[in-house]
């Protein structure tokens, strides 16, 4: 399981993620990238987290393992609703948070962890 977090310079103070239930997995984590770093960065992974960096349909068609973009905030505009959908992927954001504190910021990064660790367990279990 790969997992790429494109953008936590987007989030004020430190963005630090708890770890994930799963024994084997690798985390990227960049505090910025441009257009080109992301499709080099993120064509394996699994699962891509942005807090407002766009992630288009040709990042999505490269990312060939992509099955899950998790939207770091609140808003999830800055995701190709229509390609991910067209792709079968689903996305989660982080309803109410900004990351404009860093109250805010460690708030969004156990939700995310949150939702991929109930996103893997419904993988494993079917449900």
């Amino acid at each position: 399981m790969n997992i790429v977090m494109v953008d936590s310079g987007q989030l004020k103070g430190d963005a630090d993620f708890p770890e994930i239930d799963i024994n084997k997995y690798g985390w990227l984590q960049f505090v910025k990238l441009d257009a080109n770093e992301l499709e080099e960065r993120c064509w394996r992974a699994d699962i891509i987290i942005s807090a407002n960096t766009p992630i288009t349909a040709q990042i999505m068609q490269e990312a060939y393992k992509l099955k899950l973009i998790i939207a770091a905030g609140d808003s999830t505009e800055h995701i190709d609703q229509q390609a991910a959908q067209a792709r079968g992927l689903e996305i989660f954001n982080t309803p109410g948070l900004t990351g404009n504190t860093p109250e805010t910021t460690q708030a969004i990064c156990q939700q995310v962890v949150d939702k991929i660790n109930t996103w893997l367990k419904q993988q494993t279990t079917g449900q």
